[in-house]
């Protein structure tokens, strides 16, 4: 077959799907985009292939999926307009201007702020911060540290791509088709979700061994333990370090000695 016809047959076969089996036909759309996201994100990245990070993404967006389809019937139903319409009223003028173009205008902008600040930031974020983490084997403090530093600069950049983005979802896009659509625009969106908070590798590091000497295994001084000091000050001090504790064994060994030959002198 021609590449046409089979895209019209992939079509067909689809928006059946989403007659048929809505809720899971959305689920794994969502997934397969959200993988496909973070892979391209992660082919930026010098290190290998993250699975546990992939799958925390495919997770994550099959539940955030199924948590749209359930919503965004009720934001369809409450919002018409009627709030915009409501503060229009006070003026007049403005209010003889309204369309049923407008009035439509309204409502799907009332239904992206309804999405994009009651839903996001309550639900979406607080989710994914906790499920990402916790497949990835984040532990809480990480996770609670991963969400403080990434939820502003996410949510800055959550707002410029999502409202134009929801704003024509709502507006012009039928509604078996909304949440398929977000899962396209949703590729773009994971790529920048999984550059700027998809690993969890530098929330969760061991903590580094706690050094009294400066000789103990695993123990490394910093470079710049000593920033004032004279270019050889480091050295000067690790070679006093090993001189006490030289000495110390030297001691040690002495005493050992000492009661050897005490034993000896009894006998």
């Amino acid at each position: 077959e021609s590449p046409e016809n089979l895209a019209n047959s992939f079509v067909t076969s689809y928006t059946q799907a989403l007659v048929d089996y809505p809720l899971e036909t959305k689920m794994v759309t969502g997934a397969f985009l959200a993988v496909s996201g973070d892979a391209i994100a992660q082919s930026r990245e010098d290190a290998d292939y993250d699975k546990r990070r992939a799958s925390s993404f495919m997770v994550f967006d099959m539940a955030y999926r199924a948590l749209q389809h359930k919503l965004f019937p009720l934001i369809v139903q409450n919002c018409h307009g009627q709030y915009f319409l409501g503060m229009i009223s006070v003026i007049p003028a403005l209010a003889q201007l309204v369309t049923p173009e407008v009035t439509d205008s309204f409502a799907a902008m009332e239904r992206t702020l309804a999405s994009q600040l009651g839903i996001v930031p309550f639900m979406y974020y607080p989710v994914f911060f906790a499920l990402t983490g916790v497949v990835q084997g984040l532990t809480v403090d990480g996770a609670v540290k991963r969400a403080q530093e990434n939820f502003l600069p996410l949510m800055k950049r959550n707002l410029l791509f999502w409202i134009p983005v929801q704003f024509i979802q709502f507006g012009y896009v039928e509604e078996n088709l909304q949440i398929p659509f977000l899962s396209v625009c949703g590729l773009c969106w994971t790529f920048i979700l999984s550059v700027m908070a998809g690993s969890t590798k530098d929330y969760d590091e061991d903590e580094a061994p706690y050094c009294v000497t400066g000789m103990e295994d695993e123990c490394e001084l910093p470079d710049d333990l000593f920033p004032h000091e004279h270019p050889h000050a480091r050295a000067e001090v690790e070679a006093k370090i090993n001189a006490v504790l030289l000495k110390d064994d030297e001691m040690k060994l002495a005493e050992n000695i000492d009661n050897k030959e005490e034993e000896l002198v009894i006998r």
